[in-house]
């Protein structure tokens, strides 16, 4: 998904100004469904209008002139043709899922419990968000657009069950049986103790 799609996908709700679309890159719910950075919005939005896919409109607000952009028949196709086609799969980046895949017995399981509670919360501060997000009033929500929120919950609600499980496991030391079959583990172990001398983590 470019940042120009992203960019017509959200003006397509309404005019916009450059900061009504940054704020919707900024809210807590974003990161589901998009990573991106805010300040890649405005060369975008510049690109976009010498393209001929939106144009501008001066509008007044509290005294103040307020740019907004809108789609031109060039953007609405353009918007409408990325919706038709096929989605690709999303590329995941998760630092503490590598983490957790590259962690190693010397290091103290205790900081990997601290790493899952700190996620436990965001977790939950943001299902908070997404769950109240098409009752607040005052977000425009499409009835499709509730499926794609259903499915955000139920992957954060999933999360956290999954945060649960990996810290008690961690607690009682019942961790599943994993997969060794060149004896990796003691020949990474053996590489890190004669690299960094001692034998836990220092």
């Amino acid at each position: 998904m470019s940042v120009e799609h992203t960019i017509l996908a959200v003006l397509s709700f309404w005019p916009n100004s450059g900061y009504d679309i940054k704020s919707e890159f900024e809210h807590k719910a974003a990161g589901l469904y998009w990573g991106m950075s805010y300040g890649s919005i405005y060369p975008k939005l510049k690109k976009l209008e010498e393209e001929g896919f939106i144009y501008a409109i001066e509008q007044e607000d509290k005294g103040r002139k307020k740019k907004l952009y809108e789609l031109t028949a060039k953007g609405w196709k353009e918007f409408e043709n990325w919706l038709k086609t096929p989605p690709s799969f999303p590329i995941i980046k998760d630092e503490l899922l590598m983490k957790m895949s590259t962690w190693h017995e010397d290091m103290d399981n205790e900081v990997l419990i601290s790493h899952l509670l700190k996620r436990k919360e965001e977790v939950s501060d943001i299902l908070t968000f997404v769950k109240e997000w098409p009752r607040n009033g005052y977000s425009y929500i499409s009835k499709l657009g509730c499926l794609s929120i259903r499915y955000a919950e139920m992957k954060l609600e999933t999360e956290l069950k999954w945060i649960e499980e990996c810290i008690e496991a961690l607690k009682n030391n019942n961790l599943p049986v994993g997969q060794d079959p060149h004896g990796n583990t003691e020949k990474l172990l053996n590489r890190r103790r004669m690299a960094i001398g001692g034998s836990k983590e220092s």
